[in-house]
């Protein structure tokens, strides 16, 4: 049994970096100053659930662990499960606000930067 636990355990704590990375890339791919555009919602939710999915893999991960330690009690799983999601959550759960953060920033318009710019050019050529 013990040795199912390590691949399961190997199997998501991979998947569960690639979610989150991904989510996160998602996110970061769409931030582009140059463009002057917030990131779409749509772009969000998808990194965010992404992000989610990560997490309860890793919550997973975090669950194999406490079975190999805690063997001389015999909880439930889904009472080993909801403790270590606790736990996952404590320690990474703001990991889930990134791709919100990242659409909260307002970039900068890009009517101010042309008008700033014009306004010098003007006034040098009137003299």
């Amino acid at each position: 049994m013990s040795e199912y636990l390590n691949y399961i355990q190997l199997i998501s704590g991979i998947l569960s970096a690639g979610f989150v990375f991904a989510g996160i890339f998602i996110s970061a791919k769409k931030l582009n100053p140059e463009k002057y555009e917030k990131i779409p919602v749509k772009t969000t939710i998808i990194s965010t659930a992404l992000i989610v999915i990560g997490i309860l893999l890793y919550t997973l991960m975090k669950t194999c662990t406490n079975m190999t330690i805690v063997t001389e009690e015999h909880y439930e799983l889904g009472t080993l499960y909801y403790a270590s999601l606790e736990e996952v959550v404590k320690t990474f759960g703001f990991i889930v606000f990134i791709p919100v953060l990242f659409r909260l920033f307002k970039p900068k318009s890009q009517k101010r930067d042309q008008i700033e710019e014009d306004i010098p050019a003007e006034t040098e050529e009137n003299n």
